[in-house]
């Protein structure tokens, strides 16, 4: 289940994945990111991962969703206490040209915020 931050910077869309991730989730995410690329050009991404738990359609929509918006989305912070999570999404960037990605812990939350925002260099 995906729910919407509210309360960080306009510019950062943020979301918590928790309990069971399906298509349906998707089918609400979409929208958001198409509005968040119109307003903004670019997406900044804030994901906190409490559990993951994706069904066979939801990962679909996962795969399909990253290649829609393969060159939108410019930086993902992944805030998780899955360390296999964290050092994952780091090497994306190391793989995918021009797109930053970072992991922190769950304690670090502000950390990432601040790392989104262009705060952290």
């Amino acid at each position: 289940m995906f729910t919407m931050i509210s309360g960080i910077p306009e510019d950062i869309l943020g979301i918590v994945i928790s309990g069971k991730t399906t298509k349906a989730d998707y089918d609400l995410l979409n929208p958001l990111l198409e509005k968040h690329k119109a307003m903004h050009g670019t997406i900044k991404f804030f994901i906190e991962i409490d559990e993951l738990n994706y069904t066979a359609k939801a990962l679909w929509e996962d795969f399909k969703m990253g290649l829609h918006y393969w060159s939108d989305i410019k930086t993902v912070a992944i805030v998780t206490d899955k360390e296999w999570l964290e050092k994952s999404i780091e090497a994306f960037s190391l793989i995918i040209p021009g797109i930053k990605t970072k992991g922190f812990e769950l304690h670090e939350r502000q950390k990432a915020l601040d790392w989104l925002k262009g705060l952290e260099k």
